[in-house]
């Protein structure tokens, strides 16, 4: 303890002299200067920060150590835990607050609280960052060390396109990693200086009010922190080994999906639908899933599209006149798997439960949605979130569905409650109360249904994160429908998230152009953009009409080679980024990434030339030694790993190696 703050002044390495205290050489400003410390608590209209005093610790656990502050002037109770894990020696961070005063005790309202603040040492040669746009989300930024302040954050009321929120510091001996686990506002912050950085970050505080009343707790984002001398690659191993263990079913294969987005768009009915069914069973693929456009209003109008018709989620009589279930059943007969998307949260302006319920919707900056307009439905207002429970679990049971893709196209700010709800309720950070929501009700229709594949999804990667991924199994990375874009995509996600759960589509194909997309990409032949899309868990969603017999034949091979060796590999692997991540223009040398199995036996290389010369020599890193069996075309085996030769410009190459 320092100053009623909680230091946590050393962190990475284990060394065998731990160093003197850096905040012994402070100067009193110093502090102050740095004084956003590990839960970090401002109270009041005007935030006062709250001073704390050590009350007890203790190790229930080898690997958990857990702190416990108490407020030198209010009943607020702190629980600062670090759990180590053995296996990645990544270290997560919570923080509890607690108001511990009996009834009639005022309560405490919170306007701002970290979830973390520590100190490494040393000079950091470069910090990195993934930050992007929609369509254009995770794209790798590379900082350079000195004096620097970096800040990261997000105020559209979910995880955002504009950063994830992950950071590496890459330090003379290794590579720090710092993950903050939320899908609500958040912040992170590095302030760079050539002997320390502090690194802070938790809730954003930008609108952020919550009352704790006697009794009640608020638990902050956990924080997920990592060290790895082997640099950033060796890092990111190490946390995707974290995240895998911690998702659901992390054994369970993601199926091969085809989806009807971009082949019907919004027009979907029952005999367009039904037409694509066997086309898809041919490919091989497992899951076929319906995607928006299904449903109505109960106040049925020709003229809503399927923004506006969001909210109700009555099957659209016109469009499938008997029903999901006929068309479930056909899947099903096509050996296949039905999956349904579903928007819970979007309430459009035809809806009923909009002028049933408004005092459901969020009312964002204290205004209610305005009549044109889109709202969302308040996980946090108990009914709502028991109507949107039984919405899922109803569109579930009826249809059978295997897979259910959960959208979100919308912003929320800092959220906001409906006048007409009880003050008990209100009190509550609006946006808090949602996201917390949101986690409920995804293990809530998990538990209902224990093999149903929950994919998420937010206009693409907008709501992307380790917290809502550990609810859910997969994650629509991007709208981005061009290969050589998403290719770039891929890299940076990566990064933050294991390749399970970045789902991708192989989109276009033939070629064309797309709303909100500029131009035609006609770079990349077939092949080229199923390897891409096969480098997280993968799908289809193309016009399948318009392709030639040989371009069946190729993606179907795809598939199968896909479905029964890659995806193991790709899965569960350790991953190798053998390149630096190429641009979203493609004006980029080659690209590559390389998955080895955890017993070292096999692996698999997916390789694409872009701008480079015609051959790269690669290594294969972690593959076991001896005798060594090649799969695949354009190359070869060389006494260093491998050497592919790619005669064109935007080609690829997809190779399996085993020892």
């Amino acid at each position: 303890m320092q100053a009623g703050a909680l230091v946590c002044d050393e962190f990475g390495p284990d060394d065998t002299a731990p160093p003197p205290p850096l905040w012994a050489s402070w100067r009193e400003h110093d502090m102050q200067l740095n004084a956003r410390l590990p839960a970090l608590v401002e109270i009041g209209p005007r935030p006062v920060c709250v001073a704390w005093r050590l009350h007890r610790w203790h190790m229930d656990d080898a690997q958990v150590l857990a702190i416990i502050l108490v407020a030198e002037e209010s009943a607020l109770e702190c629980e600062v835990s670090f759990a180590v894990d053995a296996a990645t020696g990544m270290v997560l961070r919570s923080t509890t607050l607690r108001h511990y005063g009996s009834a009639g005790t005022a309560p405490i309202e919170i306007t701002g609280a970290l979830s973390v603040w520590l100190t490494l040492r040393g000079k950091m040669r470069a910090a990195h960052t993934l930050t992007g746009a929609w369509g254009a989300e995770a794209q790798s930024v590379v900082h350079q060390g000195g004096h620097a302040a970096l800040v990261l954050d997000s105020r559209a009321g979910k995880t955002g396109f504009e950063f994830q929120p992950w950071l590496a510091l890459e330090a003379t001996r290794g590579v720090y990693l710092c993950q903050l686990l939320w899908s609500g506002n958040w912040s992170l912050e590095a302030r760079l200086r050539p002997a320390a950085t502090t690194l802070s970050g938790g809730l954003n505080d930008w609108g952020f009010a919550h009352t704790l009343r006697p009794g009640a707790e608020l638990a902050l984002p956990a924080v997920l922190l990592g060290y790895h001398p082997g640099g950033l690659d060796a890092a990111t191993r190490r946390l995707h080994d974290w995240r895998r263990a911690r998702r659901p079913d992390p054994e369970r294969a993601v199926p091969v999906q085809f989806n009807t987005w971009y082949v019907l768009d919004e027009d979907v009915e029952e005999s367009r639908v039904l037409a694509l069914v066997p086309q898809a069973a041919a490919l091989g693929c497992e899951v076929f899933v319906l995607d928006a456009g299904w449903y109505t209003t109960h106040a049925w109008s020709p003229l809503s599209n399927w923004h506006s018709r969001a909210g109700d989620w009555v099957v659209d009589p016109m469009r499938f006149p008997r029903g999901l279930g006929h068309v479930a059943d056909a899947v099903r007969r096509a050996g296949m798997g039905f999956g349904i998307w579903c928007e819970p949260e979007a309430v459009g302006s035809c809806s009923r439960l909009r002028q049933e319920h408004p005092d459901w919707l969020h009312h964002i900056d204290g205004h209610a949605p305005g009549s044109d307009s889109r709202a969302v439905l308040h996980l946090g207002v108990p009914g709502a979130w028991l109507h949107a429970f039984d919405l899922l679990v109803d569109l579930v049971r009826t249809t059978g569905a295997a897979w259910l893709k959960w959208d979100f196209n919308a912003d929320l700010a800092a959220g906001g409650w409906s006048p007409e709800l009880p003050a008990a309720l209100t009190g509550q950070d609006p946006l808090l109360a949602h996201t917390l929501g949101l986690y409920r009700l995804q293990d809530a229709v998990r538990k209902v249904f224990p093999e149903l594949v929950l994919e998420m999804c937010a206009s693409g990667g907008g709501r992307m994160d380790g917290a809502i991924l550990s609810h859910g199994h997969t994650n629509w990375i991007s709208d981005q429908p061009q290969a050589v874009a998403k290719l770039a995509i891929h890299f940076g996600m990566q990064r933050a998230h294991p390749a399970v759960s970045c789902n991708d589509w192989l989109v276009d194909w033939p070629a064309r152009s797309y709303s909100g997309v500029d131009g035609v990409d006609l770079r990349g032949d077939l092949a080229f953009r199923l390897r891409v899309a096969m480098l997280g868990s993968f799908g289809i969603s193309a016009p399948l009409g318009l392709w030639s017999t040989e371009q069946q034949a190729v993606v179907r091979a795809h598939v199968a080679r896909y479905r029964d060796r890659v995806r193991a590999l790709v899965h569960l692997g350790d991953q190798y980024q053998l390149t630096d991540p190429p641009p979203l223009d493609g004006e980029g040398d080659w690209a590559a990434m390389w998955f080895v199995a955890k017993d070292g036996r096999s692996g698999v290389l997916f390789a694409f030339r872009l701008q480079g010369g015609a051959m790269r020599d690669f290594p294969l890193p972690e593959l076991a030694g001896g005798a060594r069996r090649l799969v695949g075309e354009d190359a070869v085996l060389t006494e260093g790993g491998v050497r592919v030769v790619l005669s064109e410009k935007f080609r690829s190459a997809l190779v399996e190696i085993s020892v």
